[in-house]
């Protein structure tokens, strides 16, 4: 019998307002206990600004609506996601096309950022 259990603690401080979760997931494959893998995390909340505050200096892939990739150190941002690439790099369908030094891109442009796992 294969299935997958997932246990949720939460507690909150009234106090501060802050959240804390602790998340236990359980899988089981077949009867042994040999088999069964269990993940234990403990979650802290962040906004989309304590993320993008955190990652400025660091190597990251900005994608646009066009599909379009910009691969470089985010340098800067401000409310509007106007953001200020570095050591630019620019991929279309996976294929680099161009390399600019620095580059803005327009905030209502951008579907989204992430970092990168290795330096660029």
């Amino acid at each position: 019998m294969t299935g997958c259990h997932i246990q949720k603690d939460r507690q909150q401080d009234t106090s501060k307002a802050l959240s804390i979760s602790s998340t236990e997931l359980t899988f089981h494959k077949g009867r042994s206990q040999e088999s069964c893998i269990t993940a234990k995390m403990s979650l802290r909340k962040q906004t989309p600004s304590d993320f993008l505050k955190q990652i400025i200096g660091r190597p990251v892939v900005v994608k646009l609506n066009s599909g379009v990739d910009y691969r470089g150190v985010l340098a800067c941002l401000d409310g509007y996601m106007n953001i200020a690439i570095e050591q630019t790099e620019e991929y279309v369908n996976g294929q680099l096309k161009n390399k600019y030094g620095d580059a803005f891109l327009r905030g209502n442009n951008v579907l989204y950022i992430s970092t990168q796992k290795r330096k660029v």
